[in-house]
């Protein structure tokens, strides 16, 4: 018998990014969860995470080359992955677990700017992170908090800042607190900012002894170091936990828009305590 062909072998490398494929489809014991699989190789970052490992096995690919093709195939794996995003999140978040479930009054809590959106009417809205605005409103209406303190301002807008504050004041509102117990701080423009104005505030009301400080559980840790830092004792009232226990599935696997957001999301806490 005559050898193959050397061309042969030199594409058996190909083979790779097929097997990964059925391999995921092998794992995922449903005919549902096979069709999620396809669907995120079809959706851009799975089928740019094939394409990658395409190119890391293309044959004739020199040694420095496939190097850094396959250096960026990992990052690109790790940033999109959400079992990666959610062990990032959760390290943030565990510490305020036991804070979850307030035991006594607030005087105060404040809220930090964020979690609203706005309708294409441009009435404010609960955003992705609404979780934050609900909390407080929950604990005033449960008794638990005798005033509520909303701040910030987007300057990431078009056009003139929006208010975040006023848009929380609105949304708390409708749902029933009175305007006479929504103190809105509106000039802060990020969390130091926001933690100094409200410091200052503290200040002329010595009558508040416990002061909560309500943001996502993510943004928690480094908020509490801002307070510090503002000369501001705060306790933690945490909303917007985004880490949550997550079993084994094949379509994890794949980069995804849930791994690219909560990646991003926790090392953009990680960066701010670093500076």
């Amino acid at each position: 018998m005559t050898a193959p062909p050397k061309q042969l072998f030199r594409f058996t490398s190909l083979l790779i990014p097929l097997l990964l494929i059925a391999g995921l489809l092998a794992l995922s014991g449903s005919k549902l969860i096979a069709m999620k699989v396809v669907a995120f190789l079809i959706l851009p970052s799975g089928f740019l995470w094939i394409t990658g490992l395409l190119l890391v096995c293309w044959p004739g690919v020199k040694g420095k080359t496939r190097a850094l093709l396959t250096s960026a195939w990992v990052l690109f794996t790790l940033a999109g992955n959400p079992y990666v995003g959610n062990a990032l999140l959760r390290n943030l978040e565990k510490p305020f677990y036991p804070f979850e479930t307030p035991g006594e009054k607030f005087d105060v809590i404040i809220l930090l700017g964020g979690g609203t959106a706005q309708s294409p009417a441009g009435k404010p809205a609960l955003g992705t992170h609404g979780d934050r605005i609900l909390k407080p409103a929950m604990l005033y209406q449960e008794g638990l908090a005798g005033k509520l303190i909303t701040t910030g301002r987007s300057i990431t807008e078009r056009g003139a800042d929006r208010l975040l504050s006023q848009e929380t004041a609105e949304i708390w509102t409708t749902l029933g607190i009175p305007s006479e117990s929504i103190i809105e701080v509106p000039e802060p423009r990020n969390t130091a900012e926001e933690l100094t104005a409200v410091a200052g505030i503290a200040k002329q009301n010595p009558e508040w002894k416990r002061i909560g400080l309500s943001s996502s559980a993510s943004h928690l840790r480094r908020a509490m170091k801002q307070a510090d830092r503002a000369g501001l004792e705060v306790i933690p009232v945490p909303s917007d936990f985004r880490s949550q226990p997550m079993s084994f599935s094949p379509m994890y696997v794949i980069p995804q828009g849930r791994g690219f957001r909560d990646v991003q999301t926790a090392l953009w806490e990680y960066l701010g305590m670093l500076l």
